[in-house]
């Protein structure tokens, strides 16, 4: 009983049930295809969520990330020939470096001026895309096959979507372990007060690095995973739109948390397509851009520690309502008359 507490061993058993289902029932491939898109976008989150969740620091750019790393997959196991494992790490470790360039920016900014300085990466690493032809194929895109792990091709969606989960979990297990260490408890302390923790001995440098570094390679894995399930990229796909909706996914997910991340990714993944099935307001453009924008709003406003921490809100707000009374009840006098 006490193992099934372990947070790791919970995460591992959830991973397991959830992976089994697409075997056990019959889902039409483009619902599979969406929830392929929940793991993928899942785990870029999760890597934003420990950069802004944890240590306070904010990216408008981090789509480009996510784009550098599905070009990498795309050239790795394309021109290169590369085994699609080893190019899937490849493509979060070469984003990983240019996060530790990132993170030496962030050193001398903070606040708004960090999140235009990222969205000027964002935007100029887009316009690179755009031009660099030679790896990117410009406007024209890259193209990708079915990735192939120790000699069995993966072309079924629900193949991937196990391939998937797995690497989700070992990704989940990472930051649990990553966050619960001296390293998370650093984040946190920078992130409540940047000279509180150089007070109390916590290098601003190497834990900048480390939450810039991180998140860009959760990131690079992300973009290598969407390539080869999608198996086709351009340009304009990464650009602020994707920066902005990730920022919305922790948000409205739940700030400083792994599990609120991988709840606002189904839910800016998962809510535009239940949209499109509703007739009056598919005919509305760009609506579901609006909705998040809206579920944005509405969840900083009502549930500022996100969707994923509702339960705990109003249970202390139930608990505190209730103590509240009880102490009005002690104040009063006997037949509910005032002592005065």
């Amino acid at each position: 009983m006490n193992l099934l507490k372990n947070k790791a061993v919970q995460y591992t058993i959830l991973a397991f049930v959830v992976a089994l289902i697409p075997l056990l029932l019959d889902i039409n491939r483009s619902t599979l295809t969406l929830w392929n898109m929940v793991i993928i976008y899942a785990i870029i989150a999760i890597g934003f969520n420990i950069l802004l969740g944890y240590a306070g620091q904010i990216s408008l750019g981090h789509a480009a990330f996510m784009g550098l790393g599905a070009y990498i997959a795309a050239n790795l196991t394309g021109n290169l020939e590369l085994p699609f494992l080893l190019s899937l790490v490849l493509s979060g470790l070469i984003p990983m470096v240019i996060g530790l360039i990132l993170g030496l920016v962030a050193l001398r900014l903070e606040g708004h001026y960090l999140a235009i300085a990222t969205l000027g990466f964002g935007v100029a690493i887009q316009q690179v895309f755009k031009e660099w032809t030679a790896f990117t194929n410009g406007f024209s895109g890259v193209r990708a096959d079915n990735p192939v792990i120790f000699g069995l091709e993966i072309s079924e969606r629900e193949h991937y979507f196990i391939l998937g989960m797995i690497i989700l979990l070992l990704l989940v297990l990472f930051a649990h372990y990553l966050l619960k260490s001296k390293t998370g408890r650093a984040l946190l302390a920078m992130r409540d007060s940047e000279h509180a923790a150089q007070a109390m001995g916590v290098s601003l440098f190497k834990y900048k690095l480390i939450a810039f570094a991180a998140s860009a390679f959760y990131a690079g894995i992300a973009g290598g995973l969407f390539m080869h399930l999608i198996r086709f990229t351009e340009p304009n796909a990464w650009g602020i739109t994707l920066s902005l909706n990730l920022l919305a996914m922790v948000v409205i997910g739940g700030l400083a948390t792994i599990g609120g991340s991988i709840i606002g990714a189904g839910f800016i993944v998962m809510v535009p397509e239940f949209i499109k099935d509703i007739e009056f307001l598919a005919s509305i453009k760009s609506f579901a851009t609006i909705f998040t924008g809206f579920a944005m709003i509405f969840v900083i406003m009502f549930f500022p520690h996100g969707i994923a921490r509702i339960g705990t809100q109003i249970k202390i707000a139930l608990l505190n309502r209730r103590n509240s009374r009880v102490d009005k009840g002690k104040g009063g006098a006997p037949n509910g008359r005032s002592k005065g």
